[in-house]
């Protein structure tokens, strides 16, 4: 199953893109409504997706919006994990 999340907000560069599902981690970029971030969200989410083997994916080109996949296994064994 995919789930995509499309983020209209500040653009994210390249150079930054590796750091984005890291823990604890908040870009340079300013939030859209004044919103505080505690640079958690997307680790998290990372974490419990992998959990389950599936994965997380950002594209996104500066200047444009970002899409956010997430891909979950079609069926998930919970005796193994």
């Amino acid at each position: 199953m995919y789930i995509g999340v499309r983020d209209n907000g500040p653009r994210i560069s390249e150079d930054k893109k590796p750091l984005l599902l890291q823990r604890c981690v908040k870009l340079s970029n300013k939030p859209t409504t004044g919103e505080s971030s505690t640079g958690l969200g997307l680790s998290i989410t990372k974490q419990l997706v992998e959990m389950i083997h599936g994965d997380i994916t950002c594209e996104s080109v500066f200047g444009q919006d970002s899409t956010f996949t997430v891909i979950l296994p079609k069926k998930i064994d919970a005796e193994n994990g």
